[in-house]
Order: C-alpha cells, then sequence, then structure tokens
C-alpha cells in the first residue's frame, strides 16, 4: 500500500483534477466548500490576514500535523547557510545521493516526477543536478529523499534553531520524515514473529521522544546506505498511516501566519537570505499569467491520507499583501479529496474577490 504525503498542487492559476468516485461532486468548483467545512468541523483551521490586519482566525492556536508545510523551515535554514557562505547553490548533487533517502511508493509518486521534470528542463545532466534545484524539488513537488538528503546536509539541530531564531512557540520539533515512516518496518524487522496488533501496540506506546529518537537512527541508517534493510520488507498498512500522520511535527494557522507574513514582507530576512528564498518557494511566478497580476507569490502544502495543509502568502501589483493557512486534520477521503480540489479556487477567491473576503468574517 503506497504511503501518501505530497504537496497540495496549488499555484493560484492551475488546480488539480482527481478521478475517482463522485467525479462530479469532487471536482465541481466550489471554494465556498471550505467555508463550509470550517463552519462545521472541530477539525479544521483557518488564518487569513490582509494588509497587516487579521481577516479571520478560527482555532488558530490549535496544534495540527503540517505534511510537507513544515519544509519552509528547512528552506528557511537552506538559504540562511547560502547567504552566510557555508552552502553553494550551483553546488552539484548526485541522484545517487538522493537516491539512498529514497523509498519508494512512500511519496505519490513526487520524487520521480521532479526528477522526470528537471530532466526535461535541461537541469539534470550526466545524473546530478544543482543543490538549488534539489531544494526546489523538496517545496515544489514535495520529494521525501531531497527533504531527509537536505536535513542531512543542512544538520537538524541547525534546522530546529530556526524555530527559537523566529520565536516559533508552538511548533514542535523537526525530525526526518521517510525515516519515521519505516518505524513499523523496524519493528518488523527485530521482532519478525510480531503480529499486526502488536506492531501497532509496540508503535502506539512509544513515547514521543523514543519514537523521534528512532526516527534519527533510521535517517542514520539511511545515511550510510543501508536502505535494502527497509525497501526489501516495507511494512505498512491503513492503521500504520494513520499513527505515521498523527505523529508528524505539528503547529498552527497563526505561527505558520507569522512565518508568511515574514515571507511576504521582504524584510525580514537578509538580502542574500530573501534571494535564495525567493528562489525556491516562489515557483508560481514563473507563470506569465500570476506575474500579470501579482507582485510576488509563494506558496508550500501537504497532504497525508488524513491531512491536508497549506501556507501561501501573496503581494498584488496594488500592493496588497495576503497570508492564506488552511490546516486540517483526521480527514474522510472524500473531504480531503474536496479540500484538496478546491484550495487553489478558496486561495483565488480570497486574494481577488472582496465579497468572498467578506464572507470570513462570517465564520
Amino acid at each position: 500500500m503506497k504511503l501518501v504525503f505530497i504537496i497540495v498542487g496549488v499555484c493560484f492559476v492551475i488546480g488539480i483534477g482527481v478521478i475517482v468516485a463522485g467525479r462530479h461532486y469532487l471536482t465541481k468548483e466550489d471554494p465556498g466548500y471550505l467555508l463550509k467545512y470550517l463552519k462545521n468541523h472541530n477539525n479544521s483551521s483557518l488564518t487569513v490576514s490582509r494588509n497587516g490586519q487579521t481577516l479571520t482566525a478560527i482555532r488558530e492556536n490549535e496544534m495540527f500535523p503540517l505534511a510537507s508545510t513544515v519544509k519552509i523551515i528547512i528552506a528557511i535554514e537552506y538559504a540562511k547557510q547560502c547567504d552566510e557562505g557555508k552552502l553553494d547553490p550551483s553546488k552539484k548533487v548526485s541522484l545517487k545521493e538522493l537516491d539512498q533517502y529514497y523509498i519508494p511508493d512512500t511519496d505519490g509518486g513526487a520524487h520521480e516526477t521532479w526528477i522526470d521534470y528537471s530532466k526535461e528542463e535541461g537541469v539534470i545532466l550526466d545524473g546530478s543536478s544543482t543543490l538549488e534545484n534539489v531544494v526546489k524539488g523538496m517545496i515544489l513537488f514535495s520529494s521525501n529523499a531531497n527533504t531527509e538528503y537536505m536535513m542531512n546536509l543542512l544538520g537538524i539541530d541547525n534546522i530546529n534553531k530556526v524555530r527559537e531564531e523566529m520565536e516559533m512557540e508552538q511548533h514542535d520539533p523537526l525530525f526526518p520524515i521517510s525515516s519515521s515512516m519505516l518505524i513499523p518496518t523496524y519493528i518488523k524487522n527485530k521482532f519478525p514473529a510480531y503480529s499486526e496488533k502488536q506492531i501497532e501496540s509496540k508503535l502506539r506506546d512509544m513515547s514521543k521522544e523514543e519514537y523521534i529518537e528512532l526516527s534519527h537512527m533510521i535517517f542514520t541508517s539511511l545515511t550510510n546506505g543501508e536502505k535494502h534493510k527497509y525497501i526489501e520488507n516495507l511494512h505498512t498498512d491503513k492503521k500504520l498511516q494513520k499513527m505515521w500522520s498523527d505523529r508528524l511535527t505539528k503547529s498552527t494557522t497563526a505561527e505558520y501566519a507569522e512565518i508568511m507574513r515574514k515571507l511576504n514582507s521582504k524584510t525580514y530576512f537578509s538580502e542574500g537570505t530573501q534571494e535564495r528564498l525567493d528562489a525556491v518557494m516562489e515557483g508560481m511566478m514563473e507563470n506569465s499569467k500570476n506575474q500579470e497580476w501579482l507582485k510576488h507569490a509563494g506558496q508550500k502544502g501537504g497532504s497525508t491520507l488524513f491531512v491536508a495543509t497549506n501556507a501561501a502568502y501573496a503581494t498584488d501589483r496594488d500592493g496588497n499583501s495576503t497570508e492564506i493557512i488552511f490546516f486540517a486534520n483526521d480527514l474522510e477521503e472524500v473531504e480531503r479529496q474536496k479540500i484538496l480540489n478546491n484550495l487553489n479556487r478558496f486561495n483565488l477567491k480570497i486574494l481577488r474577490d472582496e465579497d468572498f473576503r467578506k464572507k470570513l468574517k462570517e465564520l
């Protein structure tokens, strides 16, 4: 069974379509669905700010699993280290270095899609690409392999210091994503006679500290080229995926609204750090249609089988700055697909429709 940990494909212009049962309901354009969902479901949160004023803040201080949205923090540390001269964004990175962290069928095809796209664009040559393109693969395509590579390169302790430096009081520590997916496989390998219930029980009883420590141990194993120990006996099911999803790094929409505000302002970070952040966070600005009405914009989203998250910022050509952060957890599949299919339209409505923005105040 595939683990799903993928970027939410929103770009303000082009949404995503998913063919599933109930296709008409799921794909029908309905940005108001998110308003109704937020109003009637406590497992969701929204914070929207415009021109420095909060338009709405629904359950803004409740903690939610971030999924791939957490990768923004890694991008910030990458940009800082480039600015400090510790890293060169043009450095060549071999695909073999990334492959040691790639676990097949665990990222919704994100890593392979990034490789295919990069080859088409001519930014993968002779089996390697630039460090900056690796980071773009982490942000724009949500490659978990690239994420783990960057965690090793930057240092997880350094990444977690970003939370302190930016005074993120409502933000769990980051820890390896792909590696934590492999904890059930580690347990099965260590205790071959364990039943499914015993594996679930072992995982459920594990403290937060034990879980993170084991994630780091597996991360070290992958770094040392021992991926084969896990992929040959990859062990997962939907219950285990739910337990993994619930253990992901958590934060709040209020916290990410502040992060997005700092990215949107272009004044919080040093000029060099901001330049590198723009290069990896604002891929949507390569679209000529976005350039017509947006001065700058960026976003990062993520999902698991149970989670949908998205953090976006934009400043239009009239000078209006907007930050939109939506988190939801414990979603049924139909709910998740409906939300993901309408997130792009929802963001667009907030950015471009005054009447729709007024509806936010009714939540």
